[in-house]
């Protein structure tokens, strides 16, 4: 037996492996994309169908009429405000197909909704 193999079974013997042993290097993964649903409005979109298209119409009128990174949007199905953190500079991917520059807000109870 060489001399590395000895080392390393050395090491697993006395529990020392973790500090002999060399790390793999994990694959590179893709950054994920995001679909959205398109609402019928044609200006905003939700992540799933849990979100409805009346809230998120609602985050795109608060976006625009309030200021800061930070908003509050009414939603008419849980008759409850929440607060969204809204982020410009997202890149959407829309259910059917096209692609569109967009605010991304999130909040609320799991809300995922864009404005563009």
């Amino acid at each position: 037996m060489n001399s590395k193999k000895l080392n390393i079974a050395a090491a697993i013997s006395t529990g020392l492996a973790a500090a002999v042993l060399p790390l793999a290097a994990a694959p590179a993964q893709a950054a994920p994309v995001d679909y959205f649903i398109a609402c019928p409005s044609g200006h905003s979109g939700v992540a799933t169908t849990v979100t409805s298209c009346a809230f998120a119409e609602n985050v795109r009128h608060s976006y625009l009429r309030q200021y800061g990174q930070v908003i509050t949007a009414y939603s008419p199905v849980t008759g409850m405000y929440y607060n969204m953190q809204c982020a410009p500079g997202f890149i959407a991917h829309l259910n059917y197909g096209p692609t569109v520059p967009s605010v991304r807000c999130v909040g609320g109870n799991n809300a995922v909704v864009i404005v563009f």
